[in-house]
């Protein structure tokens, strides 16, 4: 403990007298030096020692301790700077790492280490931006070349799509959508290739998709396949394939060649029957060659024999001769070098009215004959004798299909043949023709025996009934006019055969304006083929129409629940799979009595209370009878 002063000033820390017998005591002053360290300890350099000594030794402590607080204060305060600094260049950075690009570190601190600490986040910060600015003008290329990409894809007129290696498709384009019926919702990324392709291909397609990623060349670039859609149809598609780099994907572009298939069997058909009319051709030239030997010498025995047997056997040798020269004259006219007789100009209505009434008694009464024929005279200078065989055959050929009755249809018709059937129909040219259409309800024929009717001697019929030559004879009498031979047959449905005989010098009829043909109500148009709902539909929005389009009568039900008011007009195609057009008909006639409905059909027909018309009809021909029918002329 200090001794107590009793120093009048109170003692040595208050007293102002230098002199003062106290004023040297250390005692006190070290006191003071040791509250002043415990504060500074503490954090308060607020305190200082404001007194002078004379004794040198305490001065230099005193002045000590008060430096000391100074240099703690300044660096409480360096640190508190340093301390305040870092921390706003973390907020700083913070703020950029969640993406506010608008923060900027400061740069004007006191301590050097924060203030470059400042200028290295903006200079980084700046980097950044312009990194990221590279990125965004990468992916706005990256995305217009995805654009262009998809629109080269969808516009290129051929499906495409792309296949992962485990067979699921990643991308389709609109045209495989179109060719398969499904939308991209449901194709990308959910069904596999295989889905798409007829049982009959797929062992060999996916042993092509293995070992084009074990090694490319391994696997055909091209090839033909069967390609099934929604509705179960199978079309004839053309593959190319090829993998992408870098990757085990596949891109296909897929080619529906059905209408070409068709038309390349159309040309080998052609062929094949160009072939077999040159082949019977010179048979029977030669085969008449012999039988003239043949009948001249026997008719020379004739004469010379009296033995009334053997004169007999004679005359059985002349007959059975004249029958293998009528047979010979049958080959010629198959391959068109037995000369046209007269040739006159008929009135084709007068003389179908007249043919019918013989032919009625060649069919019998269980067979119902009806006659469509145009309300305008219809002429063409003909052979009357080949017009006759025609006829003979062509009806004789339907009587036998149906043994048990049924629908004997014979039309007449004019039409005009455009470039567009004739692209589908190659060998029939485009032009003026009238159509001989000869249609029963008989057993119809497959597809195989459909290829083979018209070959000489080929024949379904019973041995015995009928020498295979009747339809060949038919074919070679068309084409000596230069016309054309349409089959249409379904096994159990019927068959119809449309020929075509090019008209020349044929009357111009009085156009249509096609202003009166125009409207604006809603039709809808149903057929499951294609080309022809597209070609319908076509010129119906030509001429102001709004379309709807269904491609069985399922679809074509469910569109009409839904728009039944709106729908002014439905055309249905008489013959489809599932439905047919006369249910549909009826069904729509259920929800909506007043509709107004239009059967279509490949040949003419005959149905009470039902309103047709036939497909091969010139469009101004089908859009005049619609309009009629909606102005309820009809």
């Amino acid at each position: 403990m200090m001794e107590q002063h009793s120093c009048p000033h109170g003692g040595f820390l208050a007293c102002k007298n230098t002199f003062c017998e106290y004023g040297q005591r250390l005692s006190e002053i070290l006191h003071l030096c040791s509250d002043i360290i415990e504060s500074i300890s503490k954090g308060d350099t607020s305190k200082k020692i404001d007194i002078k000594v004379q004794r040198y030794a305490v001065q230099r402590l005193i002045d000590s301790i008060n430096k000391l607080a100074k240099e703690v204060d300044d660096l409480i305060n360096l640190n508190h700077e340093l301390a305040v600094g870092i921390c706003e260049h973390f907020d700083v950075l913070r703020r950029l790492q969640e993406g506010d690009f608008s923060a900027e570190a400061s740069e004007e601190s006191k301590i050097e280490i924060v203030k470059m600490l400042g200028q290295l986040i903006n200079k980084q910060k700046e980097r950044f931006l312009d990194y990221i600015s590279k990125i965004k003008e990468q992916q706005e290329q990256i995305f217009h070349f995805y654009e262009q990409q998809n629109a080269i894809l969808s516009s290129v007129g051929v499906a495409i799509i792309v296949v992962e290696a485990d067979m699921t498709i990643e991308f389709a384009n609109s045209e495989f959508e179109d060719l398969t019926g499904y939308s991209k919702k449901e194709i990308e990324g959910k069904m596999k290739w295989t889905e798409f392709f007829s049982e009959e291909m797929l062992d060999k397609m996916i042993e092509y998709h293995n070992l084009r990623r074990i090694s490319p060349s391994l696997a055909p670039r091209q090839y033909e396949s069967k390609l099934k859609d929604r509705n179960g149809r199978i079309r004839e598609v053309l593959m190319n394939v090829a993998m992408i780099p870098y990757t085990k994907k596949s891109v296909a572009s897929i080619i529906d060649i059905s209408e070409r298939k068709k038309i390349q069997e159309q040309l080998i058909h052609s062929q094949k029957m160009e072939s077999l009319g040159m082949l019977s051709g010179r048979v029977a030239h030669e085969f008449n060659n012999i039988l003239t030997g043949i009948l001249g010498f026997a008719g020379l025995l004739h004469t010379k024999i009296e033995e009334p047997i053997l004169k007999n056997f004679v005359e059985k040798i002349i007959d059975a001769g004249e029958k293998a020269r009528d047979l010979a004259k049958k080959l010629l006219v198959f391959s068109r070098k037995e000369e046209i007789g007269v040739i006159q100009e008929i009135n084709i209505n007068k003389y179908l009215k007249n043919f019918s009434e013989f032919v009625k008694t060649i069919i019998g009464k269980d067979i119902e004959l009806k006659l469509h024929l145009p309300e305008e005279e219809v002429f063409y200078r003909i052979d009357p004798l080949h017009l006759e065989v025609i006829l003979m055959n062509l009806i004789t050929n339907a009587r036998d299909a149906m043994p048990e009755g049924g629908e004997l249809i014979i039309g007449l018709k004019e039409i005009s043949i455009d470039l567009e059937y004739h692209y589908t129909h190659p060998l029939v040219a485009p032009g003026d023709y009238i159509v001989l259409c000869i249609a029963d309800t008989g057993a119809g024929m497959d597809e195989e025996t459909k290829q083979r009717i018209f070959e000489p001697f080929f024949t379904t019929k019973p041995k015995g009934k009928g020498t295979g030559l009747g339809l060949s004879t038919v074919f070679g009498l068309v084409k000596q006019y230069n016309g054309h031979i349409h089959v249409y047959s379904e096994v159990g449905k019927g068959t119809t055969f449309k020929i075509y005989m090019p008209a020349k010098d044929k009357k111009i009829k009085p156009s249509i304006s096609p202003e009166t043909l125009k409207g604006a109500e809603t039709i809808l148009v149903v057929d499951d083929d294609e080309q022809t709902r597209d070609f319908i539909s076509s010129f119906l929005k030509d001429y102001g129409y709004n379309v709807y389009e269904a491609k069985n009568g399922k679809e074509a039900l469910e569109i009409f629940k839904k728009l039944n008011h709106e729908i002014a007009l439905s055309l249905i195609d008489l013959v489809m799979p599932g439905i047919s057009g006369i249910e549909v008909m009826r069904q729509i006639k259920t929800i909506n009595p007043e509709t107004k409905i239009v059967i279509m059909s490949g040949h003419p027909i005959d149905l009470k209370d039902v309103i047709s018309v036939e497909k091969t009809f010139a469009p101004e021909e089908i859009l005049l009878k619609i309009r009629n029918i909606l102005d309820e002329k009809e």
